[in-house]
């Protein structure tokens, strides 16, 4: 059965990209004008959207909406601090579903999964996990949709909302996809995916102190 994509590539921005996020997207583009890369898909066409602003959920609100007027079929999402090979987003495709996800480390130690359970525990990847798990929630880091998705859910697809138990905004993603999974749209974490990708943070490199060596820092 062919096929006919139109993707549109989004990717929120505050105004500062990686190296390693442009090299891995270049990685991608190349790659992904062959056909090798798309088995069953007859024709294969690709826009690049890029929002900048502090407002991550404007952003995206905005992507979406250039995404939708240019009739796009998939929604590619990245944000600009991710490093990825085009083998992830191969995979994301393959599972055949209208949303899948990555379940990327958050920047810093110890390590802690962006991708949260149906029961609302944290969703484990690691070096066994391989295959498709159910998740409630997730992040857009590195994340594939069916663009009929948001043609179906209404907006705002962001709204962030006020947690009276934690005293504290969510993010985006999570009234996002608590609303799609109303409109019945389930969400997939890719363990195959997420172990191919990383997340770009940021270190600071300084000589050690007296003090600091003698305690073993």
């Amino acid at each position: 059965m062919s096929e006919h994509i139109r993707l549109a590539i989004c990717v929120a921005s505050s105004g500062q990209c990686r190296t390693q996020f442009a090299y891995s997207l270049a990685g991608l583009i190349g790659s992904a004008q062959t056909f090798k890369f798309w088995p069953q898909v007859e024709s294969v066409e690709s826009t690049i959207n890029v929002q900048e602003s502090s407002v991550i959920h404007s952003n995206r609100e905005a992507l979406i909406q250039k995404s939708l007027e240019w009739d796009a079929t998939h929604i590619l999402f990245f944000d600009d601090d991710m490093l990825f090979p085009p083998e992830a987003i191969q995979s994301l495709f393959s599972r055949r579903h209208d949303i899948v996800i990555t379940n990327y480390p958050r920047r810093g130690y110890p390590l802690t999964p962006t991708a949260s359970s149906l029961g609302g525990k944290l969703i484990d990847t690691n070096y066994n996990s391989t295959g498709i798990e159910e998740a409630r929630f997730g992040g857009f880091g590195v994340a594939l949709f069916n663009a009929d998705v948001f043609r179906k859910v209404p907006r705002p697809w962001f709204l962030p909302q006020w947690s009276e138990e934690h005293q504290i905004y969510t993010t985006e993603d999570l009234p996002f996809f608590d609303k799609a999974r109303e409109y019945g749209y389930r969400c997939w974490v890719d363990h195959d995916a997420s172990k191919m990708i990383g997340h770009a943070g940021s270190w600071v490199f300084k000589w050690p102190t007296k003090e600091e060596i003698e305690n073993g820092k």
